[in-house]
């Protein structure tokens, strides 16, 4: 994926008068050189050349235009193409090579993922937005982090304590303390503190030659969350192909990816910083002729909204519902001198104790107003940060419980199996060769015939030398059993299959229609949640039935139908 996106930046058809950057004309294979920016340093000058190789077409379809939307670079850092008074849009087709410069002076440490937007133009299609990530490390700035800042007298080693602070650096122009027990101070000389209670106590020393400050604010997400009336009929009959525009000063300043083929909610990650003194402006569109959807006509424009620094739950932009988040940041000058000691009292927090309920395959613990991180086979899960976490995954999973102190504590290792409703064997013939599809990894594959094990057959195909209905039951890792479809053979004959139930429309809006074979009519269904509550049951009279869920939430359902034979689960989304 980062190759292809890779292939969507470039730069370089004209020669300006003013030279903003160096091409690095020995790459020659498509691509970004370097992919990994080098290492800047908080307070000090940044300067780096980014040479593109960009491609000349793509399934055979020639690329007439690359236009460079934006770069997300950490606070401090901006970007200039060697192309910008023509906008940053290139011809391919004149040059493959380009290059953008990087500079300014980064101001907060960090490890970053640079987002890079382009806009594409093919010969089929135009204004195709393209999303890759370069990345680039942020370290600290070059002052003294030491005790050569402050002297503790008195640390402690067990609750209460009175601890003395001497000030090394006297006669600057400000301090900040922290004493990580709850009290601040400005003071040159402030006086003792007192830590009545065990922990571990970070203490912060921060001294400052000038006074200097920056406020930074950042969109960090988007988030629409209902649309109506595009696609080019009135209620939509096609899935939203959802983005926005971000105009400042009028001018377009951010243009989001298309999530295609699905309704909202949808939502986007964003790392943009925004200019307090000038007008941004919210644009909602849905995508139809810019997502390669000519026979929908043109984009359907949903609305506009006027951005508030302060973010926005539940706004409108005409038919289009949506939120989104703001992020102030008062970023304090680049401190002379920056030193921590930890004064310790040693206490751990509780260590959690966790538990399965495999009917909701969710794991708990008690929240204990800790910090949690949950881990998946000995690996943390991005974003499974609380007490409960849901599982897709069989595997081994634990706990770990931090304080704030930066304690921490672990529970016990706790296998949870979870076996997918959603996993569905199919079995096929070719001949009389049989084969089985859609198995978990490393599954165990038992063959049946007419009910009665096929002794010495483990394989995913067999050869079928006897007439009858035969059938696989597969065995994951984990203990999990999921039934085949029903296939009846007779030797030297075409093979007759029992055929899959289907659904349509599936996502519906509550009425839907299930389709069966024959052999089906008079077999039981079970409507039921991802939890297991059945909420609908009853059988098949016809080979096709209409159920009504309309007064169901929208959500993932799971169809089961069963006969004397077996079993199906379908899966059912009602939006």
């Amino acid at each position: 994926m980062k190759l292809l996106l890779n292939l969507y930046l470039c730069a370089f058809p004209f020669i300006l008068s003013a030279q903003i950057c160096n091409i690095d004309y020995s790459q020659t294979q498509v691509g970004i050189y370097p992919d990994t920016l080098p290492n800047a340093t908080v307070g000090t000058p940044y300067n780096q050349d980014i040479t593109f190789v960009m491609p000349t077409d793509t399934l055979g379809y020639a690329f007439t235009n690359f236009h460079i939307l934006s770069v997300a670079l950490p606070v401090g850092l901006s970007w200039t193409c060697n192309n910008s008074t023509s906008n940053c849009d290139y011809n391919p087709q004149l040059s493959q090579h380009g290059c953008v410069n990087v500079h300014g002076t980064p101001l907060l440490a960090g490890s970053y993922t640079i987002d890079v937007t382009v806009l594409a133009d093919l010969t089929i299609l135009s204004g195709y937005p393209f999303m890759f990530q370069i990345h680039m490390d942020v370290l600290p700035s070059n002052t003294v982090i030491s005790n050569n800042g402050f002297t503790l007298v008195g640390a402690p080693s067990c609750a209460p304590a009175l601890v003395n602070f001497t000030n090394n650096n006297p006669g600057l122009s400000q301090y900040y303390w922290d004493f990580g027990n709850g009290n601040v101070s400005f003071a040159e000389n402030p006086g003792p503190q007192y830590y009545p209670n065990p922990g571990a106590y970070l203490v912060s020393y921060t001294a400052f030659a000038n006074l200097d400050t920056t406020h930074i604010y950042t969109l960090n997400n988007l988030n629409i969350s209902s649309m109506s009336n595009f696609g080019g009929g009135f209620p939509s009959y096609e899935n939203a192909d959802a983005y926005f525009k971000l105009f400042e000063n009028g001018q377009l300043f951010y243009q989001s990816t298309i999530i295609g083929d699905q309704n909202p909610p949808v939502q986007w990650t964003l790392n943009l910083n925004l200019n307090p003194n000038n007008t941004y402006v919210f644009e909602i569109w849905e995508a139809d002729d810019s997502y390669g959807e000519p026979y929908f006509g043109a984009d359907d424009y949903m609305g506009s909204h006027n951005l508030n620094l302060n973010g926005c739950s539940g706004c409108g932009a005409g038919t289009a519902n949506f939120n989104y988040n703001i992020n102030h940041q008062i970023i304090l000058p680049t401190p002379q001198v920056f030193a921590t000691d930890t004064i310790v009292v040693y206490s751990l927090p509780i260590a959690p104790v966790i538990a399965y309920d495999s009917l909701s395959h969710t794991l708990s613990s008690p929240d204990l107003g800790l910090s949690y991180q949950w881990y998946f086979n000995g690996s943390p899960i991005a974003g499974a940060t609380g007490s409960n976490h849901v599982v897709y995954q069989s595997g081994q999973y634990y706990l770990v419980a931090v304080n704030p102190s930066g304690c921490v504590a672990f529970s016990d290792t706790l296998l949870a199996i979870y076996c997918s409703p959603f996993i569905q064997p199919q079995l096929s013939a070719a001949s009389n060769v049989l084969s089985v599809s859609n198995i978990p990894q490393n599954a165990q594959i038992s063959w049946y015939l007419d009910n009665n094990l096929i002794t010495n057959q483990s394989n995913t195909t067999l050869v079928s030398t006897q007439n009858g209905n035969y059938q696989c039951q597969i065995t994951d890792a984990f203990g999990c059993q999921y039934q085949s479809n029903l296939l009846l053979m007779e030797v030297g004959l075409q093979a007759q299959t029992f055929k899959t139930p289907q659904i349509y429309p599936n996502p519906t809006n509550g009425l839907f229609m299930v389709q069966i074979d024959t052999q089906w009519i008079g077999s039981r269904y079970m409507l039921s949640d991802l939890k297991g509550q059945i909420l609908l049951q009853n059988s098949f009279a016809h080979s096709e039935n209409q159920l009504d869920i309309q007064h169901f939430a929208n959500g993932v359902y799971l169809l089961t139908i069963q006969n004397q034979q077996q079993e199906f689960h379908l899966r059912l989304v009602k939006n």
